[in-house]
């Protein structure tokens, strides 16, 4: 039998970790390793259900809406044809190298991918349309939450699979051409919450975490709250206290990268726990549930066509509703360049939009969830 606690406070997720307490390369567990998989209840709120059958009552949400949505992007790229982005962790590679023979083949071969690479205009970028997410969100009333890169320069030890873009790059947004840094500053004024995206080894870097979290309020002028790790690379024994050091009050992580469902057994926000000091932490955690690459890749994940990956969708929504949770969904902003995966969110949009529940930014549910909830969670019973 599962104790709902210990699973919110990430002792059955510890038990799937490498036995070294900071692992050089580690990324999110995956879904076949989660204690509710071979249960059969990774798409069951099974935490949330048990609260209410035990008498717990149903969160209600702003205006009486029976559950919450929050609409999030990773923004990985903000180029697909930037010489500049592309080069930047090539160039890096090129000066680690230690023998002069390295460097030259090194050299020969990034001018021979160079030559390869079909270097395209600024105004033919085919994901430089930023502004089409803020109208179709616009259109549904539904503000969402953008977690951005620091940018290169502000991060101090890079990770192959970090982000390459440098908040002053030029890019076109709104048909304008403009800096990272200026797009990301319309979009805040938008009214769309600004979180931070950070690098790979900030999971267990207070100092870099912080650095990285000014160089984003600096560009909006405004406090950063909110925080999703690239990739999804967390550490639930290290990664919550780090968070909650460094000054976010909202994580919204804990999701999966190869499966939808609910990694924790719950819809509901929920204070992190820290394990080693054995206490509850000031950091709320909407989980993630469901992300565009996980139904859609075709070579990894669920490998979904988009008719059966709105399905899940319309089933975990469902699911969701009959607790009263959060449906909190990734869309990547460079996968528009796919009409196919374009056209599954804005089908998604007009779907959660006839549900009529509470859009919100990962800092708005968190705020409300905070002061305003009279639920509490297993995790959250004293």
């Amino acid at each position: 039998m599962i104790d709902y606690q210990n699973l919110l406070q990430g002792r059955y997720e510890v038990e799937s970790l490498p036995e070294k307490s900071i692992p050089a390369d580690w990324i999110v567990p995956d879904f076949a390793y989660n204690v509710l998989n071979p249960l059969g209840l990774l798409y069951r709120p099974v935490v949330d259900e048990h609260f209410i059958s035990n008498g717990g009552k149903k969160p209600v949400w702003p205006n009486g809406k029976a559950f919450a949505v929050c609409l999030t992007h990773d923004v990985d790229h903000v180029s697909l044809f930037s010489l500049r982005q592309w080069l930047r962790p090539r160039i890096k590679e090129l000066r680690n190298r230690k023998s002069s023979s390295q460097k030259m083949k090194g050299i020969i071969g990034l001018g021979i991918d160079m030559l390869r690479n079909n270097w395209k205009s600024l105004e033919r970028d085919p994901i430089h349309c930023f502004e089409r997410w803020i109208d179709a969100e616009k259109a549904v009333n539904a503000p969402s939450t953008f977690f951005f890169w620091p940018g290169w320069s502000n991060v101090t030890k890079h990770h192959q699979s970090d982000c390459t873009y440098e908040l002053n790059d030029r890019i076109a947004f709104a048909r304008q051409n403009c800096t990272v840094s200026e797009m990301i500053q319309e979009i805040h004024r938008c009214g769309w919450e600004i979180g931070l995206h950070p690098s790979f080894y900030s999971l267990y870097n207070v100092d870099e975490l912080k650095r990285q979290k000014e160089a984003l309020e600096k560009t909006i002028e405004n406090e950063i709250l909110s925080i999703r790790q690239h990739y999804l690379y967390y550490d639930i024994r290290m990664t919550p206290r780090v968070h909650a050091q460094a000054g976010f009050q909202y994580d919204s992580t804990l999701g999966f990268n190869d499966n939808v469902g609910f990694r924790f057994g719950t819809s509901y926000p929920w204070y992190l726990y820290d394990l080693q000091a054995e206490k509850k932490l000031s950091i709320i955690e909407l989980p993630l549930i469901v992300q565009d690459g996980a139904l859609l890749k075709r070579f990894k994940g669920m490998r979904l066509n988009e008719e059966t990956a709105f399905q899940y969708v319309v089933q975990i929504t469902e699911t969701i509703e009959n607790v009263g949770g959060v449906l909190t969904l990734l869309w990547h902003p460079h996968s528009i360049y796919n009409i196919k995966w374009w056209n599954l969110y804005l089908r998604i949009l007009q779907y959660l939009h006839n549900k009529d529940p509470w859009f919100a930014t990962v800092m708005d549910v968190g705020k409300w969830w905070k002061t305003n909830s009279k639920q509490t969670s297993a995790m959250d019973k004293d």
